[in-house]
């Protein structure tokens, strides 16, 4: 048995995720790995074990949605390890593996029998301050529910115009299949790493989704107060004229990858 250590994430909130967590929990454990816990499921697991703060894991298995696996990439991230999702919600573009598949996967991790799936991620700072990282995408949006916010825009310097609209997506490739292709956005091919930037609901027909190199520096800029959201995981307000710049970072969230995936039939199925 090699000492591998997995590290597992779900949303404590949701009692269906919680359940399959402690149902694969179990079946890892059981198969004679060590297992260390996100901090925030310390009071849910009955096992003593330590959190992925006080054990350094070789993998993370992020149980739920892509919302819980944006989150646990993050994490993977910064601790520069892979990540495998198992999937818990409907959509499950970020996930590789069903529950039932667990013990299947676990197997051939403990073989490193996977490809590692790279993924770029975004950096963002507001008027200079620290960095906050995204995988999907960085959402700046209006604060009241009606009207219209003017936001301005500049790429590598130069300026890209500005658009009377909701709010604004820039997006990585992963997330282009996320909020930005709800907006409108358009599908980028697996493997090709670019920036996109999609308006939200714009008041004009003249402006459409940009798409930029993945080095791209975006400064952006809006005439009234509103929100920077990245992920869904990390909010902050933003108040007039306040700069915001998205630009590519040196992280990169690794997914395992145990099979080539056809993204253009998961659209499909998904979607449809």
């Amino acid at each position: 048995m090699q000492d591998i250590t997995f590290g597992f994430f779900t949303n404590p909130t949701k009692p269906s995720a919680v359940e399959g967590l402690l149902a694969g929990l179990d079946t890892v454990l059981s198969l004679g790995y060590t297992c260390c816990i996100d901090p925030q499921l310390v009071s849910i697991v009955k096992h003593d074990l330590p959190t992925i703060e006080e054990k350094h894991p070789d993998y993370i298995l992020a149980f739920g949605g892509d919302g819980t696996i944006l989150r646990a990439a993050s994490k993977a991230a910064e601790l520069d390890i892979p990540i495998l999702g198992v999937n818990l919600g409907r959509i499950g573009f970020l996930s590789e593996i069903t529950p039932d598949q667990l013990e299947y996967a676990i197997s051939r991790l403990a073989k490193h029998d996977f490809k590692k799936d790279k993924r770029m991620m975004f950096a963002c700072r507001v008027n200079g301050g620290p960095e906050h990282y995204c995988l999907n995408e960085a959402l700046l949006y209006k604060r009241a529910f009606s009207g219209i916010v003017d936001i301005s825009m500049e790429i590598n310097g130069i300026p890209a115009g500005s658009v009377m609209c909701d709010g604004i997506i820039a997006s990585t490739t992963t997330g282009s299949t996320g909020y930005s292709i709800s907006a409108g956005g358009p599908v980028i091919a697996p493997g090709l790493d670019v920036a996109i930037i999609t308006p939200i609901c714009p008041h004009t027909l003249s402006f459409r989704p940009i798409i930029a190199p993945a080095d791209a520096k975006m400064r952006f800029s809006m005439n009234s107060e509103g929100y920077i959201s990245l992920d869904g995981i990390y909010t902050a307000e933003i108040s007039r004229d306040d700069e915001i710049i998205v630009y590519r970072c040196d992280r990169q969230a690794a997914f395992v990858q145990f099979e080539e995936r056809n993204i253009y039939s998961l659209i499909r199925n998904k979607l449809s």
